[in-house]
């Protein structure tokens, strides 16, 4: 003989529990979008490792004593703005050259051949310069040189350069410079002494 087929009772219980089921599942799904939510917005406004930025100052405390591993390291490039006039301790004047029109050059020629000192005198009064041909106090004169008075080295430069020396020739002028040159009248203001000697160094 079958069993009777088990039905709902006729008080209403299956449909209460049915309906509580029901909200607790509703409840749960609630729950569970906040939190899916509030996760999804830490994850995008809060950068995961180094990439947050320099971690904050931690304290650790062992014992009685507290030790702040804060980063005290200082990562300023430090930037020199005045290197062209101050190096260390000593300040460096810059160089300055006068105009050509303000500096003096006798050219003497050393050789004894004519001619010699007036065409390198032509060429330094083309480039500007006051200069005037004399003959050497010695002749003949072996070795060229371009002698200058004090403060004028940079300028001697110049003049040798344009007479197609080097910086070889420069010299610092002897006490007297006046003894390099025959009949040196004239010369007394003079910044350069210009000997044109046989090796063809100067021209």
């Amino acid at each position: 003989m079958t069993n009777p087929g088990r039905y709902a009772a006729s008080d209403g219980s299956f449909a209460r529990s049915t309906g509580n089921a029901a909200a607790r599942g509703v409840l749960l799904i609630a729950v569970a979008v906040v939190i899916g939510v509030f996760l999804l917005s830490q994850g995008f406004d809060s950068p995961s490792g180094d990439a947050a930025g320099p971690s904050a100052p931690t304290t650790t405390t062992a014992g009685s004593e507290t030790t702040d591993t804060t980063d005290t390291t200082d990562t300023t490039i430090p930037v020199d703005d005045d290197t062209s006039t101050t190096q260390g301790n000593v300040t460096v004047d810059p160089v300055t050259t006068r105009p050509a029109g303000e500096v003096k050059v006798v050219v003497a020629n050393g050789t004894g051949a004519p001619g010699i000192a007036g065409a390198a005198k032509t060429k330094l009064t083309t480039a500007g310069y006051v200069a005037e041909a004399k003959d050497a106090a010695v002749v003949p004169t072996e070795l060229s040189s371009v002698y200058y008075v004090d403060g004028f080295a940079e300028e001697a430069k110049g003049v040798a350069a344009d007479l197609g020396g080097t910086l070889s020739l420069l010299r610092a002028a002897p006490a007297d410079p006046l003894a390099l040159i025959k009949s040196p009248e004239g010369l007394e203001d003079f910044h350069i002494f210009v000997i044109i000697g046989d090796d063809n160094a100067l021209g």
